[in-house]
């Protein structure tokens, strides 16, 4: 427990007031909690002790009986301490354990924010199911260790302590002192295994995270399994986890189940010391039965302690590595820089100026972007195009902040984007990814996510991105429930959805990054016709490798390996007779040739 106390930081994410939630901040807050939790513990464990005593008392009495009122005297003294007991054992169970579990919730509530929190690259980094592991079983772990381990810590200090004073005062010291000799045997043993048992806990939970991650990420793309019938490799590998998953469980079990039995071995070797030599001092009048009987009770509490010892070892080992595996996700900073406080004044417009921006990719040498120079006014609808890989789709995410990018490089409406908040600039974009996402819930719960109240206007924003007709169709229209991910709709139904989702939101700037792909270029056209028509004043950012369905922009951008080498209007470009004019003439070749 200790470890946990001493300036651990649990949780990195910055509060409102600016500081840090930690263990040792909340253990702080909520030390009245533990205090009365412990101190109720304390009273259960020294109440305990004089059941013993009256047990061995009601046996010596026996010998010299005389009344039995005194014996009625004895029991119901012992009734009254296994109520007080009871009711002392739910107190402090309630305290100290739910006080555990309170800061089980508030960590996980700050451990999801802080996720949340992170950069782009982040999520480029972990994995899901590592993440889930660590958010679920490493949390549990920690919370182990400032939960029930400190019932066990408390117990093995001062039941221990009390109990020996108890043996010494109400029994013999001899007796006592003979039936201590293995407690410094479970000392070494609780020595020698802690270090090897959190070692290999820390190798289970990255075991844990491989297979989960890897359940996870065959269930989501179970349609490209069943497409290349690979049902047997994904179950091959599934078991080369499992068996590793399995094989860390093991060793873990052979390590625990041997000092467990160990710890019990020498604990139980008291009791046989006790009989042993208590028994010889019975017979030689040196105590009475009854104090051998209150002896082997005392015993018997004593070897729970005794026991707890490797428990609290497990416990606390167990929370030291899991709380270094928190640790990498919660140390881990956002790469976006964010100005102190968020631009409350700051009237968003949409004017985008871009100066000699350079940018590659994290823990990557090639550049993605390379002296990219361009000019966006509020209003316009601009359009990148270009071929796979050439840079077009990386621009967007600079100008939602997904990843940090240099001063002075990118300005919104004359305002370098390093000293704007990333939560106006995203709460006034609207972004359409390539690859839609949806979430399990209906469909107008869907298209109204940013904004609830607009459920009842799904249907308006749904006719704009051309999908109206389709969810008319489906068994209960907009009130559909979509499966995982949006798995029951076809791919440009999708596509079209999540367009309808980005129009609910209601933000000036748009940003569709080529996610219309699914759908035909007819469709396309037709959508983007639609937004061109409905959405008034605002500004447009279509991302295509259809030049057909841009060729009405304002400005069109031609990317290729990270560079702008092209832009103008559909006309001013085709004049040029460059790459665009090449690009387009090759697609209305395409284009008659599918149509005979």
């Amino acid at each position: 427990m200790i470890f946990f106390l001493k300036n651990v930081r649990i949780v990195s994410k910055t509060n409102k007031n600016g500081g840090v939630i930690i263990i040792k901040q909340f253990i702080k807050k909520n030390w009245w909690r533990y205090l009365i939790g412990v101190l109720f513990l304390l009273i259960i464990d020294y109440l305990q002790i004089f059941i013993p005593k009256k047990i061995g008392s009601i046996i010596d009495y026996l010998k010299v009986f005389e009344d039995f009122n005194v014996i009625k005297s004895y029991i119901f003294s012992i009734l009254f301490l296994a109520f007080s007991i009871m009711l002392g054992r739910f107190i402090w169970r309630f305290f100290i354990f739910g006080t555990s579990r309170l800061f089980e919730f508030k960590t996980a509530n700050d451990i999801f924010s802080h996720i949340l929190d992170q950069s782009y690259d982040f999520f480029d980094k972990w994995r899901t199911g590592d993440l889930m592991t660590r958010f679920t079983e490493d949390l549990n772990a920690v919370r182990m260790a400032i939960g029930p381990a400190i019932v066990m810590i408390v117990d093995t200090i001062f039941m221990s302590t009390i109990t020996i004073i108890a043996m010494i005062n109400f029994v013999n010291p001899k007796l006592t002192l003979y039936s201590l000799i293995p407690l410094p045997i479970i000392g070494l043993i609780t020595l020698f295994f802690g270090r090897l048992i959190r070692n290999l806990f820390k190798n289970l939970q990255k075991t844990i995270s491989d297979l989960s991650d890897h359940t996870e990420e065959s269930y989501a793309g179970i349609h490209v399994v069943k497409v290349f019938s690979l049902e047997n490799t994904m179950k091959r590998r599934f078991n080369d986890r499992s068996k590793k998953y399995y094989d860390a469980q093991m060793k873990l079990i052979k390590t625990w189940g041997l000092m467990f039995p160990l710890i019990q071995f020498f604990a139980s070797l008291s009791s046989v010391l006790a009989i042993y030599f208590g028994g010889k001092m019975v017979i030689n009048e040196e105590i009475t039965f009854g104090q051998l009987v209150m002896f082997y009770s005392y015993i018997g509490m004593l070897v729970w302690p005794m026991m707890a010892v490797g428990w609290v070892t497990n416990i606390i080992e167990r929370g030291k590595a899991s709380y270094n595996r928190l640790m990498e996700i919660l140390n881990s900073r956002s790469n976006v820089i964010e100005p102190s406080s968020i631009n409350k004044n700051f009237k968003f417009n949409g004017n985008i100026k871009i100066k000699n921006l350079n940018f590659k990719y994290p823990n990557t040498e090639k550049y993605a972007l390379k002296n990219i120079n361009m000019e966006i006014k509020a209003g316009e609808m601009i359009a990148f195009v270009g071929k796979i890989g050439s840079g077009k789709s990386t621009l967007p995410k600079l100008l939602l902040k997904f990843y940090p990018v240099e001063k002075d490089t990118i300005f919104i409406d004359d305002l370098d984007i390093n000293d704007i908040h990333s939560k106006v600039i995203r709460d006034n974009i609207s972004y359409v990814p390539q690859e839609s996402f949806l979430f399990s819930m209906p469909i107008e719960d869907n298209i109204s996510f940013a904004h609830p109240e607009e459920a009842k206007n799904a249907p308006f924003y749904a006719k704009i991105a051309n999908v109206h007709e389709d969810i008319q169709d489906l068994p209960e229209k907009y009130k559909t429930l979509v499966g995982e991910r949006g798995v029951t709709l076809s791919g440009g139904q999708k596509q079209r959805v999540s367009i309808a989702r980005a129009l609910a939101k209601n933000a000036p700037f748009i940003i569709l990054d080529d996610c219309l792909s699914a759908v035909d270029t007819e469709t396309e056209e037709e959508i983007i016709k639609n937004l061109r028509n409905n959405v008034i004043n605002k500004t447009m950012i279509v991302i295509s490798h259809r030049l057909k369905a841009v060729r009405n922009a304002d400005k069109i951008f031609v990317f290729d390996n990270g560079e702008i080498i092209e832009y103008g209007s559909h006309e001013e470009l085709l004049a040029l007779e460059g790459a665009y004019y090449s690009m387009y003439m090759k697609q209305l070749i395409e284009e008659k040739l599918e149509e005979e």
